[in-house]
């Protein structure tokens, strides 16, 4: 799990900053009147809206079935059963292209004009604070390795029970809020 985060924070990390480069130095954040920060701000609404009303859709046109007795491990779980070189190697792909939200904050940051080092803590912050339904786990495995174990597995559990509820209520609220931020920054 350790080579898995370190990964996966260099790689956010990393594209995290070149993105804010790239958009102060595409001007797209430096002018007050740019469309660009309310039109994405509207459209990341817009997207987590799309993505709820499709999770829902399949929420409510899903046919419960009955779970085998012992599941098949995630892609995660393989790729981190494998060692570290291989769970290092998965940190850094599946987190290569950043989420529709990152991208908002990352924005937000560009527009901020902060020095290297304030951005680069401001990035990293943002992505520990992203990663923390890995260190939290990770940190408990180290001081209490028992008791963690059977809070993920019941954490686990409830995901996968709630899981759909729990993406398509995070989706709607994110994308209700993008699209009013939108239409405020876009007064």
């Amino acid at each position: 799990m350790i080579a898995f985060l370190a990964g996966g924070l260099l790689t956010t990390v990393t594209i995290g900053l070149l993105l804010i480069y790239a958009l102060q130095g595409a001007s797209l954040t430096s002018r007050s009147d740019s469309w660009f920060g309310p039109g994405l701000e509207i459209a990341t609404g817009v997207v987590a809206l799309v993505a709820a009303y499709i999770l829902w859709q399949r929420y409510q046109h899903a046919v419960p079935t009955t779970k085998p007795e012992k599941s098949e491990p995630g892609r995660t779980e393989r790729m981190l059963a494998h060692g570290a070189p291989l769970a290092f190697v998965g940190g850094i792909v599946l987190n290569i292209v950043p989420g529709v939200v990152p991208v908002v904050a990352l924005k937000d940051i560009a527009e901020g004009n902060y020095s290297f080092a304030e951005t680069f803590a401001l990035v990293l912050g943002f992505y520990v604070i992203m990663f923390a339904f890995v260190e939290i786990p990770l940190i408990g495995f180290v001081v209490a390795p028992e008791p963690t174990k059977r809070a993920t597995a019941r954490f686990n559990a409830w995901l996968d029970r709630n899981g759909h509820r729990l993406g398509i209520g995070a989706l709607a609220v994110i994308g209700a809020y993008m699209i009013v931020r939108g239409l405020l920054l876009a007064l």
